[in-house]
C-alpha cells in the first residue's frame, strides 16, 4: 500500500448530491450513509404532505411530484442533502489529510502523536521539509 487514499473529495460530494448516503458509501463509512440516507427519508416524511404522495405510482409520477412540493418540504430537503454532501466532502478530505500526513519521512510507518518531534519507531527527527532518506545511488 501506498500510503496514500485515492478517495476524490469531489466525487463523494458529488455522490451524496445524486443520492444521500451514496457519498459515504464511496468512501465506506457505512454509519454515516446510513445516517444521512434516513435523515432524508424522515425529512420527506416531515415535510411532505400525505395527500401528494398518494397518487405516485411510477418514476413519472414521483418526479411530477417534485414540481409540487412545498416551500419547506424543497428547503428541509435541499439543506440535509447539501450537509450530506459537505459531509461527504469533508470526511474524503481528512481522511486524505491522514493518510498522507501522519508518516514518518524515513522509515515510512505512521506517527501517532504530531507533537512528537522524533518517529517513535525509528527514533529519527521528524523534518517536515526533510526528504525521505534511502540509498544513495549516484556513488556507484
Amino acid at each position: 500500500m501506498s500510503g496514500e487514499s485515492h478517495k476524490r473529495p469531489w466525487f463523494a460530494a458529488f455522490l451524496a448530491i445524486a443520492v444521500p448516503g451514496l457519498g459515504h458509501v464511496y468512501l465506506r463509512a457505512w454509519f454515516r450513509a446510513l445516517l444521512w440516507f434516513w435523515m432524508v427519508v424522515l425529512s420527506f416524511v416531515l415535510f411532505v404532505p400525505e395527500g401528494l404522495v398518494d397518487g405516485v405510482n411510477s418514476f413519472g409520477d414521483a418526479l411530477a411530484l417534485s414540481a409540487d412540493l412545498p416551500f419547506e418540504a424543497q428547503l428541509a430537503l435541499f439543506v440535509v442533502i447539501g450537509f450530506s454532501a459537505a459531509d461527504a466532502y469533508w470526511q474524503a478530505s481528512q481522511e486524505r489529510q491522514r493518510v498522507e500526513g501522519h508518516r514518518c519521512p524515513h522509515c515510512g510507518r505512521e506517527v501517532d502523536d504530531l507533537e512528537l518531534d522524533f518517529c517513535h519507531w525509528c527514533t529519527e527527527p521528524l523534518d517536515p521539509e526533510a526528504e525521505p532518506e534511502g540509498p544513495d545511488l549516484t556513488s556507484r
